[in-house]
């Protein structure tokens, strides 16, 4: 009787220890709060941030990772972005990731996030020019460097029939907005690139159209009267397809136009669309070279069928799974930095190599 007193002493002693550290193991809900939710490259980051949670979680042979993903059903609706941080905060998370659509529209709530002491991390665009020590770090493209990535790939394409031609030649931008960090950056990155690049073979660049743009190159640009090359920025007003596509015709029909450059998903889209109408790119010697940015079906299909020359892919599975790295290293007070996730330009000529299909999404 002694002997099965002691085991059933002995076993809820056991059980109790199981409780125990059970009890004391760490868990972390984290909210994600991105630039939009519908694209395909939002679903992207969202399957990257959900595998690495999986990865984490079964290391860990428990929950110790949940995550709530949210964002905009336009990457141009400020305030529903805005009452889902706000959400975001109410969840009083661990940490939050996040894209602001306007970075000057969160001052605020990043401050209230200080306050109550929950880290933020920045992916995709980030939050630039938000407070001291609100966003410890970002997990994201170098955006301005991308764009430049992009203008070195056009440029190999359209450098001889620059030389060839008797007067300036246009080269169309459209960004879908002028306010979102990421797009911004590669819009000037692609401008101030060509007009380094021109600049070497001793040509003028002026840059009209939107003012952002106009306003906010590195310098270098000259008059358009002294231009070889002109380069036109456009801006919707939403950001949608359609309306990019408006932007983007009115790029291809003027007859001095040679390329154009779409610096996101929505606006190389937005280029697609309108050349269904028109019929004027392609890759040969008198089409307009068009460049993208990102990926989705419709730009991999046009690359695939020659109506785009190629795009820049960033590697949003991967911004997914660093995002959530950096929110785990975060809520557990180490030291954390800003993570380059990389880009990679491709053509119909290597979309296929394993270096860049691993990053393309539909």
């Amino acid at each position: 009787m002694k002997k099965v007193l002691v085991l059933i002493l002995a076993l809820i002693m056991a059980l109790s220890m199981v409780t125990v550290a059970t009890a004391e193991q760490p868990t972390y809900h984290f909210e994600i709060v991105s630039k939009g939710f519908q694209s395909t490259y939002w679903q992207a980051v969202l399957k990257g941030a959900e595998a690495e949670i999986e990865v984490l979680n079964g290391e860990a042979g428990y929950e110790m990772i949940t995550m709530n993903f949210v964002g905009p059903d336009s990457e141009s609706d400020i305030a529903q972005q805005v009452q889902q941080f706000q959400n975001a905060l109410n969840a009083n998370p661990a940490a939050i990731g996040f894209a602001a659509v306007d970075q000057q529209a969160f001052m605020e709530l990043l401050q209230q996030a200080m306050d109550a002491g929950i880290p933020i991390i920045g992916f995709d665009s980030g939050v630039p020019g938000a407070p001291e020590g609100a966003v410890y770090a970002n997990a994201s493209t170098d955006n301005y460097y991308a764009g430049g990535v992009a203008a070195e790939g056009m440029w190999a394409k359209i450098k001889d029939r620059i030389a060839a031609a008797e007067g300036a030649v246009r080269i169309g931008e459209v960004n879908q907005d002028a306010t979102g960090e990421s797009v911004t950056q590669r819009g000037l990155g692609f401008i101030d690139k060509i007009i380094e690049l021109a600049g070497a073979e001793g040509w003028g660049v002026a840059v009209t159209g939107n003012e952002f743009y106009v306003n906010g190159n590195k310098g270098g640009a000259v008059a358009e009267a002294d231009a070889k090359i002109i380069i036109e920025a456009r801006v919707p007003s939403q950001t949608t397809v359609e309306l990019c596509a408006n932007e983007a015709a009115v790029l291809l029909n003027a007859a001095d136009t040679i390329a154009v450059f779409g610096s996101n998903q929505t606006a190389a889209e937005g280029v697609v669309a309108a050349d269904g109408n028109l019929y004027v790119c392609g890759t040969g010697d008198s089409d307009i070279i068009a460049v993208g940015f990102d990926s989705g079906a419709t730009l991999k299909a046009a690359i695939r069928d020659g109506v785009m020359y190629g795009a820049v892919t960033q590697a949003p599975v991967g911004i997914g799974r660093v995002t959530i790295d950096l929110l785990l290293a975060v809520s557990n007070g180490e030291t954390v930095a800003d993570t380059d996730t990389g880009c990679a330009f491709y053509t119909a000529e290597n979309i296929d190599n394993e270096e860049i299909a691993q990053n393309l999404y539909d």
